[in-house]
């Protein structure tokens, strides 16, 4: 069996554009990849039709192989476009391996320690406008069935605010406190900071909301000092999460050895797929770090982070959204992970456990290619 064409589909929403990859090889097995990574697709594309170049004819079963090649002689560095577009052709390579031998991923791997993968969910929260808003939307999540919820105190992406007033970090406090107070101590509660605070407006947060038993506190302050993020950890008994934009091991290394933090974030688009995930959470165990896989992506990724999921014992939750995301997966995903209550069932179809239906995706796409060896 070789690799013999390379088929990419670009879909847009109001937000980000999505990235996918479809390999197939000489014997007709299709696996697919994703490489979304907001509105950057083109040089992610290049990025993938270089690396499946560099593979092309070759046996699509050997991912530790071709992973190890594509990084060293292909994309060099640990850029995010290099990254995503390996990451792409890793999640294709797994599913293509897994529909091969007709078994899933995770038995490839080592079988799945847990059959049900914990979710929270994101952007339940969009919209509001004042603290009652947001009780109304969290306690309108809740009678869903989400039993955990993260949502970003001090503003969220589109709303930047790098310089923090002293009087912010109180309101932000009060309107954590007035959540928790609302949805009662049994639903899992998180806050993204987007990296807003410098050290001690960081500090003085966890300490305000210690005692709202937060399951995490994400990015708190800037990324790039594990040292800040090893002072803040020492100072407040609030668990600190990092890591969504970190691209390699080698990137997490001094955070994870420092234990800087209680929760690593890989996500498996910005570190290059499946491959390398495993490895950053098998390290972050070493040290009794937990795993909360960063997964604000479309349904390829969101089948290689359930795989994820499942394989690391030291899993703890995992990033969702609705489940219709992007707003048509519903239209070119036949079946994949969808949430049931409050978390996905691990799934036990070969490969990556999601059946795309390729020819509505192209009807979808704004931008295709194909590439053959």
């Amino acid at each position: 069996m070789k690799i013999a064409e390379l088929r990419t589909y670009v879909l847009a929403d109001a937000n980000k554009h999505y990235l996918y990859a479809a390999i197939q090889t000489d014997r007709g097995i299709v696996g697919f990849g994703e490489a979304t990574l907001d509105h950057r697709w083109p040089s992610v594309a290049a990025g993938i039709e270089e690396g499946f170049r560099a593979i092309a004819g070759q046996d699509p079963t050997t991912v530790a192989k071709h992973w190890a090649l594509l990084k060293d002689r292909v994309y060099w560095g640990e850029g995010a476009s290099s990254m995503a577009a390996l990451a792409a052709i890793d999640q294709a390579l797994w599913d293509i391996t897994g529909k091969a031998y007709g078994l899933p991923v995770h038995k490839l791997l080592g079988g799945a320690v847990r059959d049900r993968v914990g979710v929270y969910l994101n952007q339940w929260w969009a919209g509001y406008r004042s603290t009652q808003d947001l009780i109304r939307k969290a306690q309108d999540a809740v009678s869903r069935g989400a039993t955990a919820l993260k949502w970003y105190p001090f503003g969220t992406a589109d709303q930047l605010q790098y310089r923090v007033r002293q009087h912010d970090v109180p309101k932000a406090v009060a309107e954590v406190r007035a959540v928790r107070d609302a949805v009662g101590p049994s639903i899992g509660l998180m806050v993204d900071l987007w990296r807003r605070l410098d050290w001690a407006s960081a500090a003085q947060f966890c300490s305000g909301v210690a005692d709202c038993d937060l399951v995490f506190v994400e990015e708190p302050t800037e990324f790039q000092s594990a040292e800040a993020l090893a002072r803040l950890s020492s100072a407040t008994r609030t668990r600190i999460a990092f890591g969504e934009r970190l691209h390699s091991r080698r990137q997490f290394a001094e955070i994870i050895e420092r234990q800087a933090v209680g929760l690593v974030q890989p996500s498996i688009i910005r570190v290059g797929g499946l491959t390398e995930a495993i490895k950053i959470a098998n390290a972050a165990e070493t040290y009794n770090i937990g795993v909360v896989p960063h997964n604000p992506h479309g349904p390829v990724a969101i089948a290689a982070s359930v795989t994820l999921a499942a394989l690391v014992p030291n899993f703890v939750i995992l990033e969702s959204y609705e489940n219709d995301n992007p707003p048509s997966r519903s239209q070119f995903v036949r079946q994949g992970p969808m949430i049931v209550g409050d978390g996905y069932q691990v799934p036990e179809a070969p490969g990556l456990g999601v059946d795309i239906d390729e020819m509505a995706l192209a009807g979808l796409a704004i931008a295709t290619r194909v590439v053959r060896a």
